[in-house]
């Protein structure tokens, strides 16, 4: 088996995950805003692992859509030494990918 991927933030999906936290937080309590923080951090050593894991994106042949809980996708790609989390969004919202 291949040795796990770095996995690298974009500025964008650091943005995406704050707003998402603070809204856990803000909606819900602290012990809810930390599921979602070890979520990710589970999700991060799923695609270090099996990076393509995940299905493709249906609007960039590059990106893949992995999800971190059912109400929040991460956007994510795979290149040869490192995977690169682009985006994250709600699954409630109209933005697609």
């Amino acid at each position: 088996m291949a040795a796990p991927r770095k996995v690298e933030w974009t500025a964008r999906a650091e943005r995406d995950l704050d707003r998402i936290h603070a809204f856990v937080l803000e909606r819900w309590s602290q012990r809810e805003a930390d599921h979602l923080l070890d979520l990710v951090q589970e999700f991060e050593m799923l695609i270090a692992r099996w990076p393509n894991g995940f299905r493709r994106s249906q609007r960039n042949k590059h990106h893949r859509l992995g999800f971190v809980h059912r109400n929040t996708t991460a956007v994510y790609r795979v290149f040869r030494d490192r995977v690169v989390i682009i985006a994250m969004f709600d699954n409630r919202s109209s933005e697609t990918w």
